[in-house]
């Protein structure tokens, strides 16, 4: 991508889940010798202006990016979109989950490529909306806010509140199955790894 429109894309690594089923916060567990959240790092170094990791768990400044904590608290990666949508300085924001290993460099620019004139653009893998792997404009920041903060919690219903883009990735090489594969659980991490 020119690196004019780079510079209009920030990105935001989302690692402010309590990993209750994993028992240990999965962004920081070794995959292959190195972080899962470095793999994601990795992916969007080469094609944002700038990474930011959200999470209110100060051992991710390991990794020498800034680190912004959850302004409202407990309510999820809504709240995670919020904290990183009320920082953000450019038009328009790349959010990952941290537990995707598998995420690439190609497939957010196509993600990018594919987001013009909408509010939000998520991809559709397998007839999912994969909200954690999207473009989110800046301009939403007021709305979600005030959402949030009213009790809307679950991304599936917030996105729907904004000119959402749905862009369906079945079919398309970059987008591999493994690429939206979440590691949640011990087994999906074993999984994983036999994957890699």
């Amino acid at each position: 991508m020119e690196k004019q429109s780079i510079q209009h894309y920030n990105g935001y690594i989302l690692a402010g889940g309590k990993s209750s089923r994993m028992g240990e916060d999965k962004g920081l567990m070794l995959f292959n010798g190195k972080s899962v959240v470095q793999y994601v790092v990795d992916a969007l170094v080469p094609v944002v202006n700038e990474v930011v990791i959200v999470s209110n768990n100060p051992a991710y400044e390991i990794f020498g990016l800034k680190v912004i904590a959850d302004e409202i608290k407990d309510v999820g990666p809504a709240g995670g979109i919020c904290a990183a949508l009320q920082h953000s300085f450019v038009e328009n924001n790349v959010m990952i989950g941290c537990d995707m290993p598998f995420v690439s460099s190609a497939a957010i620019e196509e993600l990018i490529k594919n987001s013009e004139g909408s509010q939000i653009t998520l991809p559709i893998h397998d007839g999912l909306l994969e909200p954690l792997f999207g473009v989110y404009r800046t301009e939403c920041k007021h709305e979600w806010r005030r959402l949030v903060l009213g009790g809307n919690v679950k991304l599936h219903e917030l996105v729907k509140h904004f000119k959402l883009q749905e862009f369906n990735v079945n079919n398309r090489s970059i987008f591999t199955e493994k690429l939206f594969m979440n590691i949640n659980t011990r087994q999906e991490f074993e999984w994983a790894l036999n994957q890699s």
